[in-house]
């Protein structure tokens, strides 16, 4: 089966013309991503706490979306997530990417999620490379 991938800017992380979806407007420098989100209520899992999933997905997304960027067209092949500590809904959240190598197929990345000074999870994940998309 030959896999396609488009941005059709419906994106649940960072679609812009998705209005249920996070709406991540990310910098890139290089081979790293930055970006600020705030989670409202409707991301909530436990009373003020932010959805454990929404954590994992704003991982992702700043691994995935960078290597994006950088190489092309690719998806998430293998994603670990450590929670530390909980995001609170209505506190700026500061998300951080990176990539940590890469080969001819794969690329290796890694991500963190803050409140502050304070670490709330962090990532590491594989991207394979997808041929002929746009």
């Amino acid at each position: 089966m030959k896999l396609e991938v488009a941005d059709d800017r419906h994106c649940f992380a960072c679609g812009m013309d998705n209005p249920e979806g996070l709406r991540i407007e990310w910098t890139v420098e290089g081979k790293t991503t930055y970006a600020e989100f705030v989670p409202e209520r409707k991301y909530q899992g436990w009373k003020g706490i932010v959805h454990g999933g929404i954590i994992a997905t704003l991982l992702d997304e700043a691994m995935t979306r960078l290597a994006c960027v950088v190489y092309g067209a690719v998806v998430t092949a293998e994603m670990t997530v450590r929670f530390v500590a909980p995001a609170k809904i209505g506190e700026k959240i500061s998300i951080r990417g990176e990539i940590a190598s890469e080969s001819r197929k794969l690329i290796e990345m890694k991500a963190s999620l803050y409140a502050g000074e304070t670490l709330i999870a962090h990532s590491t994940g594989k991207a394979i490379r997808v041929k002929g998309s746009q």
